[in-house]
């Protein structure tokens, strides 16, 4: 009986372990949409990756369109100091910095989703409030296609309905 317990206890140790360890930095890269269609901060992020490497671009809300703040690499987070972040990034900190302001955001997953926490602090002595928001993400189910799509013409155009004849009899090998 103590084996059998020592074995269900390892057992669900383990599994216990790799459900923390299951993370990558593949779970982050795509286009993420705000679940509030009515946010007044970020709207849109597309996160690509290449290598151990990402790359974060948002679009923040703005009138008549989306404001653009472009692309910046973006470090991954691991558990801790001797983790891989390729194969168990647990987050991404991703800085936009302009003229007036510094924005930080910290990029989780959240089940499906991204759960993203902005940071700005404002640099030009305007008297501004720093401030923090929290907004979640999910993943955009929108197909774009980038071209000329070809148009599709059959191989051989029939007029009337054709028979082909059936070769040998059934059950013939």
């Amino acid at each position: 009986m103590k084996i059998i317990l020592s074995i269900v206890a390892a057992s669900l140790l383990l599994l216990i372990s790799l459900s923390t360890c299951s993370a990558s930095l593949a779970q982050f890269a795509g286009d993420w949409n705000n679940v509030d269609p009515n946010t007044g901060g970020i709207t849109k992020l597309s996160i690509a990756l290449s290598g151990a490497s990402a790359n974060v671009h948002v679009w923040g809300k703005c009138h008549p369109t989306d404001c653009d703040w472009g692309g910046v690499n973006a470090f991954a987070f691991a558990p801790d100091v001797s983790s891989d972040t390729v194969s168990q990034a647990q987050a991404l900190m991703a800085t936009f910095i302009t003229t007036f302001s510094e924005t930080t955001l910290f990029i989780r997953p959240q089940g499906s989703r991204l759960s993203v926490q902005s940071y700005t602090r404002f640099t030009d002595n305007s008297g501004r409030s720093n401030y923090a928001s929290s907004d979640l993400f999910q993943k955009s189910t929108s197909i774009s296609a980038v071209g000329t799509i070809a148009e599709i013409q059959p191989l051989q155009k029939y007029s009337k309905l054709q028979i082909l004849p059936i070769m040998g009899k059934i059950g013939d090998n």
